[in-house]
């Protein structure tokens, strides 16, 4: 399950070097070629919110195997197309297969363990999720160095035919309530939760702070290979270590989170320490405004991307935890709608950095400054209802 779920979320970032190569085999500008990020995030937020209900109704094995099939045709299709708009519209079948993974194997965790090994499980599972900005991104790089991105592509279908497999034998039915679910399903209580959960002030105020600080750092992914090897001339394989970096500087964030945590500290506590670490990041990044010189751009770059993620390690584990027990009864829909936010923000990040008329480096410092801000303003908010609330 934790190749699985590295396997589909590689297909993420195992071509960001590639991203300058493809606008020009396609002769296509920078905001086009991110299109296939940006797409791609677009329908995983509108992904998260069914296909939970669809494996509900239809069952785990179904859903999952149906999904990962339309997953790996995608990528061979990708591997294959000539057409740009082709591709785009792949990455969005791509996006399906790679949500029906990221929920439904935590859903059939769900169905078959108890919630202390729960935890643990997921816990484990989580893996696939640290190891994918490690690995998928330096391997990508090195695909590219020799090859071309096109094999970015086909290394994913290789990895995920024999997981494919390997789910079609293993993964039984989990689901044993689907005709209770299909007894109690209406598409017209579902959109009732939904907007219920969305209309709550509180709720917006923390899917602004999570869907914020995630914008920022996606616009660093839809724009670093533009940064690092266009602009600072850097080498693919090289490049490709910048995100060694962040992924430990998450790992980091996420050991804080959890001794906070440990020492009782209340969640929009650990919340604030996440912004003030985003501000901090964003303070680095600023100075790149006045910055001429290449080692200072890099280093600024990429120690204010560092801080950044580590700042969501601090600020998205709390915030799902008190998104999930505010709403009690409701508390899977706002998750699910949390998560929408989170992917629908990605993508706006990505859209905006790419949108910018300036060089990459600028475009980069411009959108973080406003996506921080964005976030500072929903703590701010978030922190005046929890203050309303307790009164």
């Amino acid at each position: 399950m934790v190749l699985l779920l590295f396997a589909t979320q590689a297909c993420t970032d195992i071509f960001l070097a590639g991203l300058p190569m493809i606008a020009s085999e396609f002769n296509i500008p920078m905001h086009i070629t991110n299109l296939t990020i940006s797409v791609y995030n677009y329908s995983q937020a509108f992904c998260v919110l069914f296909i939970g209900v669809i494996s509900d109704l239809g069952g785990r094995r179904a859903t999952i195997l149906t999904c990962l099939l339309l997953f790996i045709i995608a990528s061979i299709w990708i591997a294959l197309s000539s057409s740009i708009w082709t591709i785009i519209m792949l990455r969005a079948v791509q996006a399906l297969g790679s949500a029906a993974v990221y929920i439904i194997l935590r859903l059939i965790i769900k169905d078959t363990l108890d919630k202390k090994a729960q935890i643990h499980a997921t816990g484990l599972l989580v893996v696939g999720l640290v190891l994918s900005p490690i690995l998928a991104p330096a391997i990508g790089a090195w695909i590219i160095s020799f090859l071309s991105w096109r094999n970015c592509f086909w290394a994913i279908t290789l990895f995920a035919m024999p997981l494919f497999v390997w789910a079609w034998i293993t993964i039984d039915e989990t689901n044993h309530k689907q005709q209770e679910f299909r007894a109690s399903f209406s598409v017209k209580n579902l959109l009732r939760n939904y907007y219920s959960v969305l209309k709550d002030g509180y709720f917006a105020s923390l899917a602004l702070i999570v869907g914020a600080t995630f914008a920022a750092f996606y616009a660093f992914i839809s724009i670093s290979s533009y940064i690092y090897i266009n602009q600072l001339d850097i080498k693919e394989t090289h490049y490709s270590y910048v995100f060694i970096g962040i992924a430990l500087s998450y790992l980091l964030g996420n050991r804080m989170m959890s001794q906070l945590n440990a020492n009782n500290r209340a969640s929009q506590t650990i919340i604030g320490y996440g912004i003030a670490i985003s501000l901090l990041a964003t303070l680095f990044i600023f100075c790149t405004f006045f910055m001429k010189e290449k080692f200072a751009l890099i280093a600024l770059i990429t120690l204010g991307t560092c801080l950044l993620r580590l700042a969501t390690a601090l600020i998205n584990p709390p915030t799902q935890v008190i998104v999930t027990n505010h709403f009690h009864d409701k508390g899977s829909h706002a998750l699910g709608l949390l998560t929408c936010i989170q992917y629908t923000f990605s993508a706006i990040g990505t859209m905006t950095v790419s949108g910018l008329p300036f060089q990459p480096s600028t475009n980069f410092a411009t959108s973080t400054c406003l996506f921080i801000i964005l976030s500072l303003i929903g703590y701010l908010l978030a922190s005046k209802g929890l203050l309303s609330k307790q009164r």
